[in-house]
């Protein structure tokens, strides 16, 4: 929970609180959440384009490793740390997309708060799902380990 609450206030790296306060007061804050969008927008763009493939391949064969062990294997803690991670690198791609998005397309005070703010939506809306496919997974698995599916081989 603390992680999608800190995933859902952080929007490329830029705190909600910067944004709501450039809403409200404007000027220098206004100047400040932008300034914090180019620096987030320009540190993001910069390691993927140097590294991008690499760090794409290597977080798509640690999940696969984390399912494989979780799911296939049965490892309980295996299976929790892909219920994390893997919701979370979904969050990351759409956060680095939303900002090569941002560099293409320039986008600055007003209607860039706006997508901030949408893009705040779409985080907590995939930590909600996450959350709730989380509990549903831990229940099942808990009912298999305690016999309530009676030789019926989930995992």
């Amino acid at each position: 929970m603390v992680a999608w609450s800190m995933t859902s206030h952080w929007t490329i790296g830029v705190p909600f609180d910067v944004i709501m306060r450039a809403e409200r007061q404007g000027g220098v804050f206004a100047e400040h959440c932008d300034t914090l969008v180019d620096i987030n927008v320009y540190r993001l763009t910069y390691y993927f384009d140097k590294a991008g493939a690499y760090i794409a391949g290597g977080i798509g064969f640690m999940l696969a490793a984390i399912a494989t062990l979780g799911f296939v294997l049965g490892v309980e803690l295996f299976m929790a740390l892909f219920m994390l991670a893997g919701p979370f690198s979904l969050v990351m791609a759409f956060s680095i997309r939303f900002a090569y998005r941002v560099k293409r397309e320039g986008w600055r005070g007003e209607l860039l708060r706006k997508k901030l703010r949408w893009r705040r939506l779409w985080n907590q809306v995939i930590g909600m799902v996450a959350i709730t496919a989380t509990t549903v997974v831990s229940v099942f698995y808990y009912l298999y380990t305690i016999g309530f599916f009676w030789g019926v081989d989930i995992w």
